[in-house]
């Protein structure tokens, strides 16, 4: 929907009368996206003032024009509007038809011509406000990607391991890594960032929100991808969406209200962060208890799950690339290149934490990618609740550049690495490698010697036999208990 706020507009001609434009809109003037709609609008004479008897009421003509402040943010069927004297007497209407194709605030100015030669431009204006409509596309895309995701969360809950779980939240240096990068960190660095990119304090604010975030889904999906430790990465992104319903009030009722200070009505979407956290944490359980019921369909899913999450990423990215195309064209170059650098120093953030506290390579690649990937559903039902339209679309405008420069970066990157799997021995992937035996060559060499395999026809000398080995080198010693020498060559 689109939204109209008008002023009467106050147009002088001929010294001796006054005109002035009547429109019939109320103050606020909702206008659907895409839809044709009808301006209407009359020129009147001051009753107070003396018509001048010696012009021609059917020769006079006049031309009101309206003209919008970007010309690329309307779409006119006719902007020009004739009037006769003749018409102005009788106080006829006429109506301006344009459709709407950007949500936003657009200021419309009129001006009149006289007899085609004397431009005369209004005093007042006339303010229209666009809001962004949800199309039936944008359901098709959350119910089809919500069902996709949920079945992911399935399979990836069927690939943890619950005694990992416990041991990371009984030693939490990895969520104390995640919480200090993205609760510390990245809404101190966002908040820069927007005063350093932009004056439009609904862009700073938008760019703060999605600072403050929790981690989200995706990052799992990422980790998963990249080979990081998966029972980490949901662990943290858990922990990170109960920690948000604290730190989320604490940094948007702070430094938050210093980007907006007129707007003291910030809601914290406690809704929706319950929700996230009840999304990733059901399906995860149900996989554990089908990994615990039945190993074998745990097993069957981590056959497909890598391919079926690259399939996840990529309809994601495609359609909210497609269903997003209106606000690339909106998009200032100021908004990509904060949110590449945003992106950037969630990468570094995580892994120096990371690295710092000494962890393995598989922790360092998930907190580095639960720190960028941040869960920008909370940020944009945020704005929404906080914001009236269309300041809330507004707003997300550099939330949907952020998400831009962190998604299709890591699927190049990843591009990059399957190619080297695939052609070069370089950055073999190790998930699909079996794990190899890392003892010293002495200890081996030394475990081949103490297995003994005796056959033995009676138990009092396979007890004999135990004793003597392990007073000897503590051997392993396998015993077919009721085969003999004779038996086995029988068979």
């Amino acid at each position: 929907m689109r939204w109209f706020l008008c002023s009467l507009v106050l147009i002088t001609f001929q010294p001796s009368a006054s005109l002035y434009v009547e429109t019939f809109t109320p103050t606020t003037w909702k206008v659907v996206e895409d839809t044709d709609y009808n301006l209407t609008l009359s020129l009147r004479l001051n009753s107070s003032d003396v018509f001048d008897a010696s012009l021609d009421p059917t020769a006079t003509q006049l031309q009101v024009v309206v003209t919008p402040d970007e010309d690329w943010k309307l779409d006119f069927v006719s902007r020009y509007l004739e009037f006769s004297l003749d018409e102005v007497l009788r106080e006829e209407n006429k109506s301006v038809t344009f459709s709407g194709y950007y949500w936003g605030r657009t200021r419309l100015s009129l001006s009149l011509f006289h007899d085609d030669l004397d431009l005369k431009p209004s005093n007042g204006t006339l303010l229209r406000d666009d809001l962004y409509v949800t199309l039936i596309l944008d359901y098709v895309f959350i119910a089809v990607g919500s069902v996709f995701m949920l079945f992911n969360n399935v399979n990836m809950g069927a690939q943890l391991d619950l005694e990992v779980i416990i041991g990371v939240l009984k030693r939490p240096l990895g969520p104390v890594c995640g919480f200090l990068s993205q609760f510390v960190c990245m809404p101190v660095v966002s908040f820069f960032l927007g005063w350093a990119f932009f004056t439009n304090p609904l862009d700073r604010l938008g760019l703060f929100t999605l600072g403050c975030c929790p981690g989200g889904t995706m990052s799992n999906f990422w980790t998963l991808m990249f080979n990081g430790d998966i029972n980490l990465s949901i662990t943290m992104t858990a922990v990170s969406t109960m920690a948000a319903m604290g730190m989320m009030p604490l940094w948007m009722f702070t430094l938050g209200q210093q980007l907006l200070s007129q707007n003291n009505n910030l809601k914290i979407p406690f809704g929706n962060l319950a929700g996230s956290l009840v999304s990733l944490t059901v399906p995860v359980v149900v996989g554990m208890i089908i990994k615990h019921k039945r190993p074998d369909w745990a097993k069957k899913g981590s056959k497909i799950i890598k391919p079926f999450t690259f399939a996840i990423i990529l309809f994601f990215m495609t359609i909210g690339i497609f269903n997003s195309y209106k606000s690339f064209m909106m998009m200032t170059w100021e908004m990509p290149v904060a949110g590449i650098i945003l992106a950037f120093c969630g990468y570094s953030f995580g892994a120096v934490f990371a690295m710092l506290w000494c962890l393995s390579k598989d922790k360092v690649i998930a907190i580095s990618i639960e720190t960028a990937l941040q869960n920008a559903g909370v940020a944009f039902i945020l704005l929404k609740l906080s914001l009236p339209s269309p300041d809330s679309d507004l707003a997300a405008l550099p939330v949907v550049a952020t998400i831009m420069m962190t998604g299709p970066p890591l699927m190049i990157v990843y591009g990059i690495i399957l190619l080297l799997r695939r052609f070069t021995n370089l950055l073999p992937d190790k998930s699909q490698q079996k794990p190899s035996d890392s003892r010293p060559k002495q200890e081996k060499d030394a475990g081949q010697e103490q297995v003994t395999v005796a056959f033995l026809p009676e138990a009092d000398q396979a007890e004999r036999t135990m004793s003597r080995t392990e007073e000897k080198l503590n051997q392993h010693v396998i015993v077919l208990e009721g085969l003999t020498k004779k038996k086995l060559g029988e068979t």
